[in-house]
Order: C-alpha cells, then sequence, then structure tokens
C-alpha cells in the first residue's frame, strides 16, 4: 500500500480537527491569562481577556512550531494515525472484566446486570401476583429499576465511542503514539513563551492607540450631568471600600482638593441613582447649606431620612386578582395534600391494628410484626409533624418595614409641620315657654417647634431603629453630606460640623462628610495637644488624591468613543490630574478639532457645551483631519488666552492704573499668538518685570509666566512627532521626572506654589531633552525638593 495515500495534510493551525490537543492548548492558555502580569494589563488598557484569548488560538501554529522537534514528531503521528490503527499502536486486548479507570466500560458491565436485575424482579413479580398479590410491588421495583440501568447502560456506551471521547477532549486510546506526541508537544511550550506571546498581542494592540490623527467618533460622555454608568475604579475608591469593611458604622470625612472626584465618591455610596445603590442597603444625601443652622439643617436631613424610608417600606405591593386567585388554589392544594396524608396514614395503622391477625397470615409472619409496623407508620406520622411545628416555629418575625413607614410619616409630619390640637364639650339646656341655656367650654393645644436636642435624639432613636432592622437583613445605612468644604470660612465650617456631629455614632450608619484640606490637615495632628472640631468629629478621614494616568484612560474611554494615547495624555497633563477639569480638557479638545476641520458638528455644540462659540483661531480653519501637533497649538493659544484676560482682569482690580506695563505686555501676548509662533517666546515676554512694579502686580506677572512655560512644554511635547516609544515610559508606573503624572503634578502644584511648579516643569524638560529656561521670578533661594514630593 503506498504510504502517502493515507496521509493527511496538517492545517497551518493545527487546533482545527484535533479537539484533544485544542483542549491541551486552551489549558495552557488558561494559565496564560491568569497570570497576575497579563490580567493586570489587560484590566489596564481596558482589552477583553476573550478577545486575547482568541488571538493565541488564531496564532497556535506560529506558538507551536517554535518547538520544531515536537512539532514535526506530533505531524509524523497525526498522519500515522489517520492511516489507520495498524500503524498507530497494537489495538488494546480485549479483559473480561473492565479495567482500573475505564469509566466507560464500567458502566457498559454495571447497566448490564441492573438490566438484567431489573427485568427478573418484574418478570417474579408478574410471575406470581396471582399466588402472592403482594408481590405486585416487586414488579413495580423491577420496572423502576429498569429505566436508571438502561441509562446507565447507555451512557456507558455513548461514552466509550471515539467520537464523544473527541469532544470531551480525552486523547484516543486506540492512538497513543499521537496522544504521546500531544503531550510531548505541550510540555516542550513553556508558559513563559505563551506569556511572551501574550505580550507581543497586546503591544500590537496598544500600538493602534497611538495615533496622533484625531478620530473621536463620540463625545456623548463629556457632560456634567452625574451618571453613575461613568464611574471609574480608584485606588481611594477600594480603600475606602476596604474602610467600610473593617467599621460597623461610622462617621468619615473626604477630603481633598476641588474638581478631583469628592462628591462623585460620595455619590456611589449614599445617592439612590448610583449603579451600586442595589441591595438591602438605605441611601439619602443632602447638601451643606453655605449660611447655614444648624437646627434647620438636622430638620431637613431628618425629612429626606424619612422620605427615604417612605420609598423603601412605605410602597404597597402591587396586587394582581390572577395572581391572588393563583395564591389561594396553591395553598388550598397543599392543605389537601397534607390531609389526604394524614387521612392515608391514619386508615393504615387502623387496618393493620384491626386486621392484625389476618394481615400477619398472608406472608406468614407473626402478628406482633405487623403491630410494631403500625407502630413505625403512626411515629413516621408523628415525626412528620413534629418537623412541620418546628418549621413554624422557626418562622421569620413579620415583616416591621410598614411599621417603620408609617414612623416615618409620623416624624415627617411632625418635621414639616405644627399642629394645633383643639378638645372641648357644649350643651344645650331647655327651659319651659320655649327658653334655653347653652353651655360650652373650648381648650386648644398647639404644638411648639421642637428644640434642637429633641430633634437630633428623635433623629438617632429612628435611625438606630431602621439600621438595626437593616442590619438583620444584611444592609446598613449611607448618609452623604456634600458640599461642606465649599463654607467660605474654615471656622463656619468647623461651628457647622460642630453643631450636626451630634447626630453621628449610630450603629450600622455610615456618614460620608466632604471637608477640605484644612480639615485634613487637622485630624493628621491629633496625637499632639492640639484637637479641635475635625478631629473629634470624624473616625476617619480619606484623601481623594488625582487620578493617575492609567484612571484618567479609563476616565475618558468611558466617556469619549475613539480618543487616542495622545491625546488622553494632553487631556490628562492639562487637568493636572483633576477629573473636572480633565473632562473639560477633553471638551477643548473637542472644540478646537471642530474649529481646524470648519465643521459646525452638533454635537460638538449641544452635547459638550452650551455657551456661544468664540474664536479658536485667528486664520481660517483647513479642512483637514486634525493631528496632534495642531490641536495643541490650538489648544495652547487659546489657554494663554484665556488666562492673559484673567490675569488683565484680576491686575486692574488689584493695582487699578498702576498695572498698565502689564497690561500692555498682556495684550502684546495676545496679538503675538499665531499657528507659527511659539509659545516658549511667550515666556520672555511675561517675564519682563517694569520698573516699580508693585509686588501684587509682579506675583501676577509671574504667575502668567509661569503658566506660559506649562502650555509651551505641553507645545513642545505633543507634537506630529510623538510615537510609542516615547509614550510608553511616559506613562509608565513611577515618580520620574518625564513622566506624564509628573507633568500633570506640575499643573497641580500651581494652586500651591508658583515657584514649586515653574521648577517641576524645568525637570520635566530636561528629562525630555527640552530647553530649560530660569525661574522668572523674584530672586529667591529655590530648593531642590525631590521628585516624589512633585
Amino acid at each position: 500500500m503506498d504510504d502517502s495515500a493515507g496521509q493527511v495534510a496538517v492545517p497551518a493551525n493545527p487546533l482545527v480537527n484535533d479537539l484533544a490537543l485544542f483542549n491541551m492548548y486552551m489549558t495552557a492558555v488558561d494559565a496564560v491569562l491568569a497570570d497576575a502580569e497579563i490580567s493586570g494589563t489587560l484590566a489596564e488598557l481596558e482589552f477583553s481577556p476573550n478577545t486575547l484569548r482568541m488571538a493565541i488560538c488564531a496564532s497556535a501554529g506560529a506558538v507551536l512550531r517554535g518547538a520544531p522537534k515536537e512539532f514535526a514528531a506530533y505531524v509524523v503521528a497525526r498522519e500515522r494515525a489517520a492511516q489507520g490503527p495498524d500503524s498507530a499502536g497494537p489495538p488494546a486486548t480485549a479483559q473480561p472484566f473492565p479495567a482500573v479507570g475505564d469509566t466507560s466500560a464500567s458502566l457498559r458491565w454495571l447497566g448490564k446486570w441492573l438490566v438484567a436485575i431489573a427485568l427478573a424482579a418484574a418478570a417474579a413479580g408478574v410471575a406470581s401476583i396471582g399466588a402472592w398479590p403482594w408481590t405486585q410491588w416487586l414488579a413495580w421495583a423491577g420496572a423502576t429499576l429498569f429505566v436508571p440501568a438502561t441509562l446507565t447502560f447507555g451512557y456507558g456506551w455513548i461514552s466509550g465511542q471515539e467520537w464523544f471521547k473527541a469532544m470531551q477532549g480525552a486523547p484516543s486510546p486506540g492512538h497513543p503514539v499521537l496522544s504521546r506526541a500531544r503531550e510531548d508537544l505541550m510540555a516542550a511550550i513553556p508558559h513563559k513563551e505563551l506569556v511572551a506571546h501574550a505580550r507581543m498581542l497586546i503591544g500590537s494592540w496598544r500600538e493602534a492607540r497611538f495615533s496622533r490623527l484625531y478620530s473621536v467618533t463620540s463625545i456623548s460622555g463629556l457632560s456634567e450631568t452625574y451618571d453613575s454608568t461613568f464611574q471609574v475604579a480608584t485606588s481611594t475608591a477600594a480603600d475606602l471600600e476596604g474602610l467600610l469593611s473593617r467599621v460597623n458604622g461610622a462617621s468619615i470625612g473626604i477630603a481633598g482638593p476641588r474638581g478631583v472626584g469628592k462628591s462623585t465618591l460620595i455619590r456611589s455610596y449614599c445617592d439612590d441613582a448610583s449603579r451600586c445603590a442595589a441591595g438591602a442597603n438605605l441611601r439619602c444625601m443632602v447638601s451643606a447649606p453655605v449660611d447655614y443652622n444648624s437646627q434647620e439643617f438636622v430638620l431637613h436631613l431628618f425629612a429626606v431620612f424619612c422620605r427615604a424610608v417612605i420609598r423603601r417600606y412605605g410602597m404597597l405591593p402591587a396586587f394582581s386578582l390572577a395572581g391572588g386567585v393563583q395564591a389561594l388554589l396553591r395553598g388550598a392544594r397543599r392543605r389537601m395534600w397534607r390531609l389526604l396524608d394524614a387521612a392515608v396514614e391514619i386508615a393504615v395503622v387502623a387496618s393493620l391494628l384491626h386486621w392484625q391477625k389476618p394481615v400477619a397470615a398472608v406472608p406468614g409472619v407473626p402478628a406482633a410484626w405487623v403491630f410494631y409496623a403500625a407502630v413505625a407508620v403512626a411515629g413516621l406520622g408523628l415525626a412528620r409533624v413534629a418537623r412541620a411545628t418546628a418549621r413554624l416555629s422557626r418562622k421569620q418575625p413579620a415583616d416591621i418595614g410598614p411599621r417603620l413607614a408609617a414612623a416615618a410619616r409620623q416624624h415627617l409630619i411632625r418635621v414639616r409641620y405644627l399642629q394645633t390640637y383643639t378638645s372641648g364639650w357644649s350643651g344645650t339646656l331647655g327651659l319651659p315657654r320655649g327658653g334655653s341655656g347653652q353651655f360650652s367650654r373650648t381648650l386648644a393645644r398647639e404644638e411648639q417647634k421642637p428644640t434642637y436636642p429633641e430633634v437630633v435624639g428623635d433623629f438617632q432613636e429612628f435611625a438606630r431603629e431602621v439600621a438595626a432592622y437593616l442590619h438583620r437583613e444584611g444592609g446598613q445605612i449611607f448618609i452623604g453630606i456634600d458640599e461642606l468644604d465649599k463654607i467660605g470660612a474654615p471656622d463656619q465650617a468647623e461651628k457647622f460640623l460642630n453643631a450636626i456631629k451630634g447626630i453621628f455614632g449610630i450603629p450600622h450608619v455610615y456618614f460620608m462628610v466632604s471637608v477640605s484640606d484644612e480639615a485634613l490637615a487637622s485630624f493628621e495632628r491629633r496625637g499632639l495637644p492640639l484637637r479641635d472640631t475635625f478631629d473629634s468629629s470624624f473616625d476617619e478621614i480619606v484623601h481623594v488624591g488625582t487620578l493617575s494616568y492609567t484612571e484618567c484612560r479609563r476616565l475618558l474611554s468611558r466617556r469619549v468613543t475613539g480618543l487616542t494615547e495622545p491625546y488622553v495624555a494632553l487631556c490628562y497633563c492639562l487637568g493636572g490630574g483633576l477629573a473636572r477639569d480633565i473632562i473639560r480638557a477633553a471638551r477643548q479638545v473637542v472644540r478646537v478639532s471642530a474649529a481646524i476641520t470648519g465643521t459646525s458638528r452638533a454635537d460638538a455644540a449641544d452635547e459638550v457645551d452650551s455657551t456661544a462659540a468664540f474664536v479658536l483661531l485667528q486664520n481660517a480653519p483647513d479642512a483637514r483631519q486634525p493631528t496632534l501637533g495642531a490641536v495643541c497649538g490650538a489648544l495652547v493659544r487659546e489657554e494663554l488666552r484665556r488666562k492673559s484676560r484673567a490675569v488683565a482682569q484680576a491686575a486692574s482690580q488689584v493695582a487699578g492704573g498702576q498695572s498698565e506695563a502689564l497690561q500692555d505686555c498682556l495684550q502684546n501676548v495676545v496679538h503675538s499668538i499665531t499657528r507659527e509662533e511659539q509659545a516658549l517666546k511667550t515666556v520672555g515676554m511675561a517675564s519682563r518685570a517694569a520698573a516699580g512694579e508693585l509686588p501684587s502686580v509682579s506675583a501676577l506677572r509671574t504667575d502668567f509666566a509661569a503658566y506660559a512655560y506649562f502650555c509651551a512644554t505641553l507645545q513642545d511635547v505633543f507634537t506630529d512627532h510623538l510615537d510609542g516609544g516615547q509614550i510608553i515610559p511616559a506613562t509608565s508606573p513611577g515618580t520620574g521626572p518625564g513622566t506624564f503624572d509628573s507633568l500633570a503634578a506640575a499643573r497641580h502644584a500651581f494652586a500651591l506654589d508658583t515657584q514649586l511648579a515653574w521648577q517641576a516643569i524645568s525637570q520635566f524638560r530636561e528629562a525630555w531633552g527640552l530647553k530649560v529656561l530660569a525661574w522668572a521670578g523674584p530672586s529667591a533661594a529655590l530648593p531642590a525638593p525631590p521628585t516624589t514630593a512633585v
């Protein structure tokens, strides 16, 4: 016979038509996806693990051919197996009993014996039913056993077929050479090789994200409206979740700069509209007033809490006539079967006791055995009654939710309205000749406004009762107090917090309050001989820091479709890591890109910003697809125009007519900003101070020069020559001066110290090989803080 006649060409992907190898390969792929590095990278870049799994399987040919010797042996074994069993190895020897571990043979052997026993029992019962009527149970038992016996034998026969083993991925016992070749081939592909292949695939996918062309297709998520679907997981949220799991009720302060996402974090726990609001937890949220009154605020909070309880427990369940009828029928059916079971048991016991001797004579057993059988049946019935009684005794107590809702309505009426109670009596006495006399007496009681201690006490008592009931159901109460950090003076915020902290400290109730960074600093001074309101009010204060680059990318990818990584990095640096400013920077990118293309996109005007359009470029826009350099340049020019107008207005308010030199400088900067002009030149223009300039005006000039220095850095970095080789190290986790995290920290440092921000920008420019400018402010000793501080 010609050996080549039975050969089968192995396809480019060996997993095709070899389900056993496919399952072995998939097991190795699952181990790769479970690798901490690969799973973390997929989560960071928001790639689907299933996509990576399919890609690794599609390239299985290249991976397996990485072991040429073992792959050649596998090809030979596969061709020999296709020729027939004679060339693949000796056939299996028939055994009288199933081999140990051969499940299919064991099932067939067991099934045959069970079928034989079932048929014998059924035949014996049918044959002897005329002489001994009680043997009919033997026929029923044989017929019942026949069904599982047939199923056991059938499954054993099916599981022994080759096609079934192939579907299950088990190596074919008829091809031991092929099975050994598969095992040797997979053993030759180490886990590190598959991990390296997965890294290569992920890297190739990420390269597609480095496009410098503006390719946004949807911007509907760039809205200020709070939407829980846009929430992203952050390290601060994970820390807060861990804290909540360790405490049983607490008052927690949420501190951080404005725009960092404190309100979003509080809403995720305390707002009913939040995506995590499902479950047994009760949530309510209020905003602290700027011009506050502690008693009125606690009354308002009490009212909001009562409404939340009413929404939770005061809604009547929907009633359906058909559903009610069905429930009644089900209950009646259950009661009928219980009564029937009891009647049958009583009848059986009575029959056995009454016809004790005749019943014993049928099988030829002593009469005492029939008595014992009656006692056993009666005992089983009593056991069933005892079990039903125990089940009723363990029944949960009645739901007190409606009672809580009624109490909430009473509290709400008391909080919202003052009531007047009137009681009295009257009577009429008839006299002779039509005379009459009338007597009346009326007593009116007007309810007084509750005092502040009474309001606090009522709130604590009611909240404690609701929290205890929720805790039995597996839930807690979350109450959020937002906008406390916006109260103007710190002492005013302390007075407000000192007045309302009496409502804190309820078990299973979590209060989350947004506070300022000053409150965090005061809290961190605990242990020193300095105690204040924040230290005594909060159990813990969680600091919400700026977003990292990874978190920023996750934030924008949820809101914008098609924004590549260079534009994400631009928005991140311009926003300084603050979530609110990052979203605003993304809106600016969209508006600038629309102006460059010369198109008036309705979604850019309607979905992003409803304000009037303003001129972004002095020259007419080009009808071309925007690039990174063009977008960044237009964005920088617009930023400098905005800041120049703001600084000019501030200078006129601070110095009045003594700021003419700065006003002229800013005017020249505005007119000199063109497409060809680099922003770095405006730094020198803005840093030249006039003789005799006021210190306040000089400080404004320095601030503008430092911000122009920052904008020039953006313009020098985000050009059309920025590639993945520069982006990957700049976006990697770390504290180096050349990362985008450092540039975003420099932008955020403007709120703290302009000189510190200047130095951080200079360190970033030096790391990127850009021109570094000397400090443009007053000549002062500039310390060299560590990069991690930036």
